[in-house]
């Protein structure tokens, strides 16, 4: 329940605190003084979004705090599971500071905004004038009538398994379009990948081509150098049989001259080594190959490489052997990616079976529920008023979605004659507000709602059916805290605490306050809302009456229980 609600620095709101109470609390005030200001700040503290201007003066805070008793085990488990500390009672906050930048806390506590959001749904349930048109919308139907008949625990292991699945679809019809997208180049992979695959690539095989094709080019000059070389040396009269020669006469002579036989010795030393380079010439040129051929198929290697090397913009073999082993792995990642799309097709369809048989069994709940939730909302209807009401519910099964496999629609008749029609089209705007306030009632039975806040759901009524409306509401708050803004006296005449609100001009600027009124305040305020801003004897006579067959109503009621 909320205790206390403290704001400052709010649109019109400078300053204000206020202590809430347990039952019904009506809040009143002329048009314009600022009554939704109230909800709105309550929405903010609960997480809503902050819009521009928030704050009445843009270089102050604006704060809005509100102190919640929380009881129930399920709210102490909520805390833990969010690591946040529980405390009795629990404090929401809501700051906006200059420049826009909003923050969240809980007890103290910085948290996501959504957090915030989540606990204040868990504690109230705002109702604001354009919920009552989303009654229309088959969508908020379905919400509302899983609150009522209470299958929400069957619909949010439904949503888990749905969003994982719908992520699951993704996930595959991704997978199947890079799949396709693969298979329509595999050809082409293919293609590229044989080409390189077939020339046999080797580190450095270019370089060594450009050695050898200059060597095949010119190897009969080659080979000719050598013998000549080898002739030179070794035939008759050739060097190596000149030296002999020399060798021979030096020997003679070298016994008896040291000088002469150290020259002996290099002689024999050049001798030698002129023997080995003939040898090395000889066999150079018996290694020399002059087959015919052999130049043309170096060049055409020679060429082949550089076409693939210009072909993929390339300047190194090595770069055409890393990009073959590219194409090699990519064909390979396309078997991969079939194998791929099979095991997610098989986890898919897994999925989709369970999200159907969760769907059927929230579908079959939800439909065992709704004659009985009709009945429940004519009774409620009954005593709002409209005796003959009927409310029946269409329901036809659809594809899987977001809230399961369910389309309702709420048809309805105020007349004995008519047979139900389509909500949106025969209720006016009167019916719709009682329809919503007999929803929003049972709901908040179903879900132990302990906080339920009216923004004039009783538009469109008047007079015995207002007094009902009322009447409903302080049903309600015997249970529960109800806070109403309405602008009718029957309802305003039943509320435990009466709140004010005005709205006064100055130099300053326009400000609005909330006062928690007396009992002889209350009657001048009820005369007004019967005769107007001129506050005539019969209007507070009136106004003495509704109070007073008011308390006595809750006093009889009171002694009843």
């Amino acid at each position: 329940m909320l205790r206390r609600l403290h704001i400052r620095n709010y649109l019109l709101i400078e300053e204000l605190d206020l202590t809430l109470s347990d039952g019904l609390t009506v809040i009143t005030g002329e048009t314009g003084s600022g009554k939704s200001i109230l909800i709105g700040a309550l929405a903010l503290a609960m997480g809503e979004r902050a819009g521009t201007g928030t704050a009445r003066d843009p270089h102050q805070r604006c704060v809005v705090e509100l102190e919640v008793d929380l009881l129930g085990m399920e709210h102490r488990a909520w805390f833990e599971q969010h690591e946040l500390p529980f405390e009795e009672p629990t404090i929401l906050r809501r700051q906006v500071d200059p420049g826009g930048r909003s923050r969240a806390f809980i007890n103290d506590t910085p948290v996501h905004i959504e957090l915030l959001r989540e606990l204040g749904e868990r504690s109230v349930h705002i109702h604001s004038q354009h919920h009552t048109l989303l009654l229309n919308d088959p969508r908020f139907q379905l919400g509302l009538l899983d609150h009522v008949a209470g299958t929400r625990s069957l619909l949010q292991p439904y949503t888990d398994r749905y969003e994982a699945w719908r992520r699951q679809q993704r996930d595959l019809e991704h997978l199947q379009v890079q799949d396709a997208t693969a298979r329509a180049e595999v050809d082409f992979l293919q293609f590229q990948w044989s080409e390189l695959e077939q020339v046999r690539l080797q580190t450095g095989e270019l370089e060594l081509l450009g050695v050898e094709l200059e060597r095949a080019e010119h190897a009969q000059e080659i080979q000719h150098a050598l013998q000549h070389l080898e002739e030179t040396l070794t035939n008759e009269r050739g060097v190596l049989d000149q030296l002999a020669s020399a060798r021979v006469q030096l020997a003679k002579v070298a016994r008896v001259d040291q000088g002469v036989s150290i020259l002996l010795d290099r002689v024999q030393s050049v001798q030698i080594e002129l023997k080995d380079l003939a040898h090395e010439a000889s066999s150079l040129a018996s290694t020399v190959d002059l087959e015919p051929g052999r130049t043309e198929r170096l060049r055409l290697r020679s060429d082949e490489l550089n076409r693939l090397l210009q072909k993929h913009r390339m300047e190194r073999v090595e770069e055409l052997i890393a990009l073959r082993d590219g194409f090699a792995e990519r064909l390979s990642s396309i078997g991969s990616l079939e194998e791929r799309v099979a095991i997610l097709k098989k986890e898919e369809a897994e999925a989709a079976s369970v999200v159907t048989s969760l769907a059927e069994t929230l579908s079959t709940a939800r439909a065992n529920a709704l004659a009985s939730l009709s009945g429940r909302i004519e009774a409620l209807l009954h005593d709002l008023g409209m005796p003959d009401a009927r409310l029946r519910f269409q329901h036809q099964r659809t594809e899987p979605g977001p809230q399961g496999i369910d389309a309702i629609r709420a048809m309805f008749t105020a007349n004995k004659d008519r047979a139900p029609a389509a909500l949106d089209k025969v209720a006016s705007g009167g019916e719709l507000a009682r329809v919503m306030l007999a929803l929003i009632s049972l709901a908040a039975d179903s879900q132990g709602l302990r906080t339920v806040i009216f923004d004039e759901i009783d538009t469109g009524v008047s007079g015995e059916v207002a007094d009902r409306v009322g009447a409903l509401m302080t049903r309600m708050g015997k249970d529960r805290q109800v806070l109403a803004i309405t602008h009718l006296p029957q309802i305003a005449s039943k509320g435990q605490q009466h709140l004010l609100v005005t709205k006064t001009g100055s130099a300053d600027g326009v400000r609005t306050d909330l006062i928690t009124l007396n009992a002889e305040e209350r009657i001048h305020s009820i005369a007004q809302m019967l005769s107007g801003r001129k506050v005539t004897k019969q209007a507070l006579e009136n106004a003495r009456v509704l109070l007073e067959t008011t308390n006595g109503r809750q006093r009889r009621t009171s002694e009843a229980s």
